[in-house]
């Protein structure tokens, strides 16, 4: 038995072979962005080498006195070491050096899982060098990090390098379906706009997605009728939306551009399996003959670089309005032109 584990197959094979040939590496390095499950294959690892059950490669039973305790955070050699403060105070990582010396307490082999490994200091970072140089033979330390490259070149030369790639989308919808209880309409649409991170995807909340999703193609309606009003209106909600907070920026940002692109997408594919707002396919027709290919190239250039100046604390709501206006002004006028030729016509 072994817990299900989605994406990064070449990486589990990999282990499941080393723990097989008794080539396990001393130190490694899982790196990739948050969500992608870092953190719980290194715990799968730990339950593998420590399991009572004696299963062969990288599996578990999940049952036995040594799989409960690390589930539940207990294990005497098993140890998960988070920074207490911005970075890694270095006396965390000198006790990581003592406590890595010594032999099992109670399993097979010892596992120390640095989590958020980029926060190392130089000081911190270097202290740990000798440890890396002259490994300890019954205990593995694993560094994981979101910014492979913020680690010092001397760490990552001494460690085997695991770098994790966001999931396929099939794979991450079908898990979604099958492990998580969403329905299939709403797996396709969340795995994606979760970018190949099952953390991402769980942690969405479908009724926000609903909500913001709305709000998106009601602005981009609106940006095609000749009503100031409605569409101040509409800007208005989108601007406070942008302003709440970083997250359902970051989610109404994700929702407006797949949109926009989607337009370019739907000229070559038609099916659920490339198309996120697929239940919304008869108003992505609609709205497809007014934003045409070099409105939607130049809007997403905008609101990307939009997005990109909100860290340095931009007004929003002002910003918001000035793109949206420069483009819905183009748009008007295109539908302008396009009409009187089909009069004269």
């Amino acid at each position: 038995m072994t817990e299900e584990f989605i994406g990064n197959r070449p990486i589990r094979l990999l282990l499941h072979q080393s723990i097989l040939a008794g080539t396990l590496a001393q130190a490694y390095i899982f790196s990739g962005p948050d969500g992608l499950g870092k953190k719980r294959l290194a715990l799968n690892l730990a339950r593998s080498l420590n399991c009572r059950a004696g299963s062969p490669g990288l599996y578990f039973c999940g049952q036995c006195s040594s799989c409960r305790k690390i589930n539940t955070g207990n294990h005497p050699d098993v140890q998960v070491i988070l920074p207490e403060t911005k970075v890694f105070k270095i006396d965390q990582i000198r006790q990581l050096i003592q406590d890595i010396q010594f032999l099992p307490s109670e399993g097979n082999r010892r596992l120390f899982i640095l989590e958020g490994a980029e926060r190392m200091n130089e000081e911190a970072a270097n202290s740990l060098l000798k440890t890396l140089e002259e490994p300890p033979t019954k205990s593995i330390l694993v560094l994981l990090t979101t910014n492979f490259y913020a680690l010092l070149p001397t760490i990552r030369s001494r460690c085997q390098i695991m770098k994790f790639m966001p999931i396929p989308t099939t794979e991450l919808e079908d898990a979604l379906v099958r492990y998580h209880d969403f329905t299939p309409g709403d797996a396709a649409k969340v795995a994606r706009l979760a970018h190949g991170s099952l953390g991402a995807a769980l942690e969405l909340n479908l009724e926000t997605v609903q909500e913001l999703e709305d709000e998106s193609f009601k602005l981009l309606r609106t940006m095609t009728l000749a009503d100031d009003a409605d569409f101040l209106e509409h800007l208005s909600r989108v601007a406070a939306h942008w302003k709440a907070e970083t997250e359902q920026a970051d989610l109404f940002a994700n929702i407006l551009i797949s949109i926009l692109r989607e337009f370019i997408i739907m000229e070559v594919f038609k099916d659920r399996d490339h198309i996120v707002h697929f239940g919304r396919l008869e108003t992505l027709r609609e709205l497809r003959r007014s934003f045409q290919d070099d409105i939607v190239d130049e809007l997403l250039i905008d609101l990307e670089g939009f997005y990109r100046r909100l860290k340095y604390n931009i007004n929003a709501e002002l910003g918001l309005q000035n793109l949206f206006l420069k483009h819905r002004s183009r748009i008007l006028r295109r539908e302008r032109y396009d009409s009187a030729r089909r009069y004269q016509d």
